[in-house]
């Protein structure tokens, strides 16, 4: 009988922004500017059938390339201090297999008039470390977009 693996990671990723901590925040918090902001590429497509930000609430998103949304994500928002922290759990699958699973945190410090975010993902992968970089990318690459959606956007408008 073949033992399945898993491999537990850290991630931590931080960055800068051009904007207040409650502008993160909304960002942050609006699935609609999750949808704009969140795929890595251009290539990838997501799309929310739930979203319930707040404490004890589900999103539940499909992502992968588009036109194959072949990755359901279960998030489930553990705590929330508005314009300071996030903390969530994530259950990431492919069809009935478990890819990962993590706890994520987000904060948020103000930083003048700039804000500092630092997200940590504690992610456990089954199956190996492919998952782990995949997430890392994924999270570096959204929040890149990030900082171009409030170069270009007003959030909830």
């Amino acid at each position: 009988m073949t033992e399945a693996s898993v491999t537990h990671a850290t991630i931590v990723l931080e960055r800068i922004y051009e904007a207040s901590p409650a502008r993160v925040f909304q960002a942050l918090a609006d699935p609609r500017a999750r949808v704009r902001w969140g795929t890595p590429s251009k290539n990838v497509e997501l799309i929310y059938d739930k979203a319930d930000f707040r404490v004890g609430g589900l999103d539940i998103s499909r992502c992968g390339p588009r036109g194959s949304l072949i990755y359901r994500v279960e998030t489930r928002y553990i705590d929330i201090e508005p314009e300071q922290r996030i903390v969530s759990t994530e259950l990431v699958r492919e069809g009935w297999n478990r890819l990962s699973a993590s706890l994520i945190t987000v904060e948020l410090q103000p930083v003048g008039a700039s804000t500092r975010l630092v997200l940590t993902d504690q992610i456990a992968a089954f199956g190996g470390k492919d998952m782990v970089a995949g997430s890392e990318a994924g999270f570096s690459a959204a929040l890149d977009n990030l900082a171009v959606e409030f170069l270009s956007t007003t959030v909830g408008a």
